[in-house]
């Protein structure tokens, strides 16, 4: 595989890399699947300020088609808006918008951990009708609203996600919320529930629930999900367990369709990075068109950290 450092990052930050790089010893591999993933260019956004919101810990992403818009919400409940453009696998990015997540009556959401973002009506040709979904913590809830960031619903949860005292921590709530064409809204906590096993991961509808085995490494959790041409997900997982365990960050395909009743689904390693020490956070991703995706590293509000955009094809 190819890992692109765009210029646009800066020389400052790309020194940064390098640093971090040589003392972690990073590694980017392919595993046993079908499926090859490679990455096409990766930017690094400023942490500039737009309508008095700091672009800084964005949580997840969502492209909208119809709009031409892309979408990240942070972890501090901020809706923010971009311009995105993509020409010969080079990434362009701009900030045009940011909105605070506020209740119908235009009043702050609380509590407001965004951590999940899918958007809906994104592809039927309209356009004025998208409506995004956010995952949260805190309270676990799944809240709607529209593209301004003002809530208009919240969609169903599934009863056991709505028991606070099953999650590990007020840390390991939802994380990732997606729309499949076939099985609706899918939501995932951070972590499994008490009662499941650590080493196990369960994607939840309001109705149903699939498992698959957790990234072999200590601490492996769900960061984002997305949805693969063939209907099956794409899960992002970062595991770390404490120094001097290597931080890893790793691209699954789970086949949630042919999963066997009280059998967890199969799943295969697409892509893993791992190192000592790594600044890439990754907590988001989403599908742009055919085989393109992007994601996004958290940066933690953090001089060590960044916001990182990588844009990648699986084949």
């Amino acid at each position: 595989m190819i890992i692109k450092i765009n210029k646009r990052s800066g020389v400052r930050a790309a020194l940064l890399a390098l640093l971090l790089s040589a003392c972690s010893a990073p590694s980017l591999k392919a595993e046993d699947s079908a499926y090859q993933l490679t990455i096409l260019d990766q930017i690094t956004l400023a942490r500039d300020t737009l309508n008095q919101q700091v672009i800084t810990e964005l949580s997840d992403l969502a492209w909208d088609a119809d709009e031409q818009v892309l979408y990240a919400i942070s972890d501090k409940g901020i809706l923010f808006h971009f311009k995105l453009s993509i020409k010969n696998n080079n990434l362009n990015v701009k900030p045009i918008a940011a909105f605070p997540l506020v209740d119908g009556k235009a009043k702050p959401l609380k509590p407001r951990d965004a951590e999940g973002l899918t958007v809906l009506n994104d592809q039927n040709g309209r356009k004025g009708d998208s409506q995004l979904v956010v995952a949260m913590e805190g309270i676990p809830r799944l809240v709607r609203t529209d593209t301004k960031a003002r809530q208009i619903g919240e969609d169903p949860l599934n009863p056991l996600l709505k028991n606070r005292k099953l999650y590990r921590s007020g840390n390991d709530m939802l994380e990732s919320v997606i729309f499949h064409p076939r099985l609706g809204l899918l939501t995932a906590p951070e972590m499994s529930l008490k009662t499941q096993a650590e080493t196990m991961h369960t994607i939840y509808s309001p109705t149903r629930t699939w498992s698959f085995p957790a990234y072999p490494s200590a601490k492996s959790s769900i960061t984002a999900l997305e949805v693969l041409p063939d209907q099956s997900l794409l899960v992002l997982e970062r595991a770390w367990a404490g120094f001097p365990n290597p931080f890893v960050i790793s691209l699954r395909r789970v086949d949630i369709l042919n999963c066997k009743p009280k059998t967890p689904c199969a799943v295969q390693n697409l892509a893993v990075f791992s190192g000592l020490l790594s600044i890439d956070n990754f907590e988001g991703l989403t599908h742009i068109k055919d085989n393109l995706y992007l994601m996004v590293s958290d940066d933690n509000q953090s001089d060590l950290l960044s916001t990182k955009l990588t844009l990648f094809k699986i084949d």
